[in-house]
C-alpha cells in the first residue's frame, strides 16, 4: 500500500497543508472512489525525496502536475489504512484520491477547524476549482456532520458536489444504515444542494462498521 500528496509549508513553517492524497494498492492505477474529507491528518512525509517524476511518468489522469510544489511518499495513517483495507476486501487494486474541505493538516478537528477560520486566506487552505480531477471515477462525500453547520465548510462542500455534477461522477455518501453500520450509498444532493455525511473517523471505530453499498444485504443476513 502507498501514499503520494503534495506537501506545502507556509513561510515561516507553522502551518503544513497536504492536498491530491493518492492512495494506491495492489497492482493496479486504476481510480476507484474520490473522497471527500474534512482535512488532513496525522500522516507525513516519508522523507524529503520528490516523487514528482515517478508520478508524472506513471501517466494519472487524476494528477496534478505542479512545477513548484513537491508530491512526497507519506506516512498511511488510520483513516487511510481504513480505507485502504475496505476497499482491498473488495477489490484487488486501484486507487483511492483523497480530497478535503480544508487543506491545513491537523489530526485534531477541532483545532484543524479553529486554524481553517484564522487562516482562510491563505492560498494554499482550499483546492481550486480547476485542481478538482475527478476522472468519472465514484465521489463519496464523507466530511462528517460538521460540515453542513457552518458556512465556510459547507461552501467548499457545495464546491465539490457541484464539481460532481458537472463532471457527471456518481455520488455517494458515507451514511448510516443500521444502528452500528454506515455503508457507502448512492446519494444525491437536497433541496439545499448539500449531501449530509459521516466521517470515517467515526465510522471506523467505537464498536461501528463500515461497508460498500453492494454488502448491505448480505451483511445484514449475517447480523441477523
Amino acid at each position: 500500500m502507498l501514499c503520494f500528496a503534495r506537501w506545502k509549508k507556509d513561510e515561516n513553517h507553522r502551518h503544513c497543508f497536504r492536498d491530491q492524497t493518492i492512495l494506491q494498492f495492489g497492482d493496479s492505477w486504476k481510480l476507484l472512489a474520490n473522497f471527500i474529507l474534512l482535512n488532513p491528518g496525522s500522516a507525513s512525509p516519508k522523507d524529503e525525496i520528490k516523487q514528482n517524476k515517478f508520478l508524472e511518468d506513471s501517466d494519472l489522469p487524476f494528477y496534478i502536475n505542479d512545477k513548484d510544489n513537491g508530491y512526497y511518499e507519506f506516512t498511511i495513517d488510520r483513516l487511510m489504512n481504513d480505507l485502504l483495507k475496505l476497499y482491498s476486501a473488495n477489490y484487488s487494486g486501484g486507487v483511492l484520491k483523497l480530497y478535503n474541505l480544508f487543506n491545513l493538516k491537523n489530526q485534531y478537528s477541532g483545532d484543524a477547524i479553529a486554524g481553517f477560520k484564522e487562516n482562510m486566506h491563505n492560498p494554499n487552505m482550499v483546492t481550486a476549482q480547476e485542481e478538482i480531477l475527478f476522472a468519472g471515477a465514484p465521489v463519496i462525500i464523507a466530511c462528517g456532520r460538521k460540515a453542513s453547520s457552518d458556512d465556510d465548510l459547507k461552501r467548499e462542500l457545495e464546491k465539490y458536489i457541484k464539481s460532481a455534477l458537472k463532471s457527471s461522477s456518481q455520488i455517494y455518501s458515507l451514511s448510516k444504515v443500521d444502528r452500528k453500520l454506515f455503508a457507502i450509498v448512492k446519494t444525491e444532493p437536497d433541496e439545499n444542494g448539500i449531501i449530509e455525511s459521516y466521517h470515517p473517523s467515526y465510522t471506523f471505530k467505537y464498536g461501528n462498521a463500515t461497508i460498500l453499498e453492494q454488502d448491505i444485504t448480505r451483511h445484514l443476513t449475517l447480523l441477523l
